[in-house]
């Protein structure tokens, strides 16, 4: 699936923008504040409904004005187009239409529309709380897995059924809940540990490609309780859960793990080497991803060449352009980056005080 035509209009620096992509590669630039991550964050957000940089949807309509609209045209490689719409207004509706047809859920338009994106936050991967990393595998199960989501739902559900019986006493219901919540617990689990046993495989390959000197690099699953038995586990700490009101034990504990000979990554490589692998995790999640869908993710690169020297950067550029992939790099300076790509398309962003941020090529 490849992003041929973009039309945003009030999203956050943006009044209106119509623009068609008619390369693999396209080259953003501009300076700080220009608009330039804006634009790959409308494409992100478009398919996801989040931002990878703001928490409310509300915060990306453009500043005095009531809503916001992206539209977009996707071709596949059989040539087949889609034309998908997505509004939302500051009264918190989201409106989503699929040719001309209303869509009620946007996990369908993360489907059918993948957007991956690489910004300058997912370099701290291996120093981000572990809820970060247990974000990056969910979405990766999601993707490769059809039934991951609903069970998925139903576990956080029920989990937080059960905090609220235990955080108001109601011991009498709690053990039937705790059988439910073990029971949907060992099927998310399942799910995950599938998914990272592809995961570690991958890693282990790929390893010696983007950290040569790290051979004792490993990575591991820690699935969030630590006996085999979950329902054990919430049993034998019922009175410690009663007092605290919530399980401290369940899918929410879970985190990936990496360690050079026993010792935790992130304390013994370096700050070049911890992006080095954050790039890694994230190139593994593109290759599953491609391997199980049979199509690539349109991909997003933002600023890059700020966070990488020319080494990492050629590394990561001639491993993203081995396959027909599409991606979009921002950048402040398009020069020194684009000779990494083959024949990319170059497009500067510029302030206007009137009418925002402006594209041009």
């Amino acid at each position: 699936m490849y992003l041929q035509k973009l039309s945003i209009h009030n999203f956050r620096c943006y009044s209106s923008l119509d623009q068609t992509f008619d390369t693999a590669t396209t080259l953003i630039d501009g300076p700080n504040g220009s608009g330039k991550t804006a634009l790959i964050e409308a494409i992100y957000w478009q398919s996801t409904g989040r931002s990878f940089r703001h928490h409310k949807s509300t915060d990306l309509i453009k500043h005095q004005q009531d809503c916001l609209s992206i539209f977009s045209e996707y071709i596949t490689v059989q040539e087949n187009r889609f034309k998908l719409g997505v509004s939302y207004s500051k009264l918190n509706k989201k409106t989503i239409k699929c040719q001309g047809e209303m869509i009620h859920r946007q996990t369908d338009i993360a489907k059918q529309f993948p957007v991956i994106a690489i910004d300058p936050g997912c370099f701290l991967w291996l120093d981000h709380a572990p809820a970060f990393r247990r974000t990056f595998l969910d979405w990766l199960v999601f993707h490769v897995k059809p039934s991951y989501l609903n069970i998925w739902r139903k576990t956080q559900k029920v989990q937080q059924h059960l905090n609220k019986l235990l955080k108001h006493g109601k011991s009498a219901e709690i053990d039937v809940w705790q059988s439910q919540y073990v029971q949907l617990a060992e099927l998310t689990h399942q799910a995950r540990q599938e998914v990272f046993n592809e995961l570690q495989n991958r890693f282990n390959r790929l390893v010696k490609y983007f950290l040569p000197g790290q051979s004792n690099l490993f990575l591991d699953y820690k699935k969030g309780w630590h006996e085999d038995n979950l329902l054990d586990v919430l049993i034998s700490r019922q009175q410690v859960h009663l007092k605290q009101g919530y399980i401290d034990a369940g899918i929410h504990k879970a985190d990936l793990l990496c360690r050079v000979n026993n010792q935790a990554a992130q304390v013994f490589l370096s700050r070049g080497q911890k992006k080095l692998l954050a790039i890694l995790m994230y190139v593994i999640f593109i290759e599953i991803f491609e391997t199980e869908n049979h199509h690539p993710p349109v991909i997003c690169l933002d600023d890059i060449d700020s966070e990488l020297d020319q080494s990492t950067l050629q590394l990561l550029s001639d491993y993203l352009q081995q396959k027909n992939r599409q991606l979009f790099i921002t950048t402040v300076d398009a020069g020194p980056v684009r000779g990494f790509f083959k024949n990319p398309k170059v497009f500067h962003v510029k302030q206007d005080p009137r009418k925002g941020s402006i594209l041009s090529s």
